[in-house]
């Protein structure tokens, strides 16, 4: 519990403190789950914001696919009405499959070491005139436009791959009530989605498919959708649900509901996703516009930080990715172009923000793989530790308004550790070493709206690509090559 303890030098007043401890000998038995994946691979805007380096570094352990490359080229990426552009032509025809774009996204997906949530459906439409979101007009047809797009990722259909891909997210956001994502009625989703998991699950038994995005605004919606679905026990492999907030409490509350939820309706076994979050403490006209660019800078960060903490500590959440990481659209609050190029050898290049580092700290944790119980947190603070061969470390986010006093009890530490703080001032700054035999005790200033990492300095990943391969050609290849290409 937090109290009033000693003097503040700045301000002039008493600083809250806390005292955190941490026993790394006695982890929990929980694993670090992957709650930092990202919405949007690292190549977009037709493949010139190269962010492939920093998907590396920062370990991203999942690409949800959804929006993709929108609004540019989105007419030819992921969406079924992209990949399959005329709804009446022949499904079992490979040649009416437009692929090539979406195998190129994808494999620079994988490229950096992260899996694949496909989306099944459209891309959201914000124009007055909406195309793409109506229920489709033969479910079993789209259903099996779906099963060809899956047998040409993982079986090879069509000039396919065999990437297995395992998990197929059908559709997108539902319960809106808004012709943007779903200009159906509720009935005609249930109806749909209860055709099309049925087929696909059918036809994959070992691959998750399941749904359906929820935005979590419309909690009716979802119960009705769960309860309506279980009566013929139609396949829900993974609940997949989005939340945009200012703290993680509305998040982890949403998590508890729909975890009763999937329990009262016999899908106790379905993972849960979290795969849209991002700081947005408002929607209205007024306030919502502030958060963008807090997205970018410490406010943001802390959040992130917060978030990540809260999810592992705090809920059973499979897979979360964050919204978004496409630098081209405003959601993006963890890279800013830093130089622009347009150019087949050399893309722009992105630059972290310090929201960024968050995910390279949490990154950090999964590595070590076991999660470690955090005893004694504060009121405001989140944390969470984690431990295993190649070291152990404590991440620690404080999103209040004020700075805290915290003393960190360790016991078990192998490794020699650095505090690396990520505030207003500072960006992933090491301030501190701490000697392995000296690190009983940690002391530091929190500063408001920061976050902090304490543990091992793990080396970044090695890129497992060629850094400057692009489109499947390295830059060593012959220009008549790459023009090929690139025509």
């Amino acid at each position: 519990m937090k109290t009033k303890a000693t003097f503040n030098p700045v301000t002039r007043t008493a600083m809250p403190t806390a005292n955190l401890t941490v026993d790394f000998t006695n982890p929990t038995g929980d694993a670090i789950r992957a709650l930092h994946g990202m919405n949007s691979g690292p190549c977009n805007t037709s493949f010139v914001y190269d962010a492939r380096a920093q998907f590396v570094e920062a370990g991203i352990p999942v690409v949800r696919l959804h929006d993709i490359e929108y609004p540019y080229g989105s007419g030819e990426y992921v969406d079924i009405p992209c990949l399959f552009k005329n709804v009446d032509a022949d499904e079992n025809d490979p040649t009416n499959y437009n692929f090539a774009l979406t195998d190129e996204y994808i494999r620079q997906s994988l490229s950096v070491g992260a899996k694949i949530i496909y989306r099944l459906g459209v891309s959201i439409e914000h124009s007055p005139i909406k195309l793409y979101t109506y229920p489709p007009k033969d479910y079993g047809k789209w259903a099996r436009i779906c099963e060809h797009i899956i047998r040409h990722y993982n079986e090879g259909w069509a000039d396919g791959h065999h990437w297995n891909i395992e998990y197929w997210e059908i559709w997108n956001e539902s319960d809106a009530e808004s012709t943007k994502t779903w200009a159906g009625t509720q009935q005609q989703f249930i109806d749909f989605y209860t055709v099309v998991a049925s087929h696909l699950k059918k036809c994959f038994p070992a691959q998750k498919i399941g749904g359906c995005g929820f935005t979590s605004s419309h909690p009716q919606n979802v119960a009705h959708f769960l309860t309506n679905i279980a009566k013929n026990r139609v396949p829900l492999d993974f609940f997949s649900f989005h939340t945009y907030s200012a703290t993680p409490d509305r998040p982890v509350e949403l998590w508890q509901h729909f975890r009763s939820l999937l329990r009262e309706n016999g899908y106790a076994d379905a993972e849960i996703l979290l795969d849209e979050w991002n700081y947005m403490g408002s929607w209205d006209t007024i306030n919502q516009p502030l958060y963008y660019p807090a997205m970018k800078d410490h406010r943001g960060a802390a959040y992130y930080a917060a978030m990540l903490c809260a999810m592992q500590r705090d809920t059973d959440i499979a897979i979360a990715t964050y919204f978004e990481a496409a630098p081209s659209k405003e959601f993006c609050g963890i890279f800013n172009v830093k130089e622009m190029r347009v150019s087949i050898r050399n893309g722009a290049t992105m630059e972290p923000t310090k929201g960024f580092y968050a995910f390279k700290c949490f990154d950090s944790l999964y590595r070590m793989g076991s999660e470690v119980a955090v005893q004694g947190e504060a009121a405001g603070l989140q944390a969470i530790a984690a431990t295993g061969a190649c070291g152990s470390g404590v991440l620690i986010a404080n999103q209040e308004i004020e700075p805290v006093s915290l003393t960190l009890a360790l016991s078990g530490v192998k490794t020699d550790l650095v505090v690396r703080l990520t505030d207003p001032l500072r960006t992933n700054e090491i301030i501190h070493s701490v000697l392995a035999e000296k690190s009983n005790t940690v002391t530091l200033i929190l500063p408001a709206q920061s976050f902090v990492y304490v543990g091992t300095d793990l080396p970044d990943p090695v890129p497992a690509y060629d850094k400057h391969c692009f489109y499947g050609v390295s830059s060593a290849a012959p220009a008549e090559q790459i023009n090929d290409i690139f025509e």
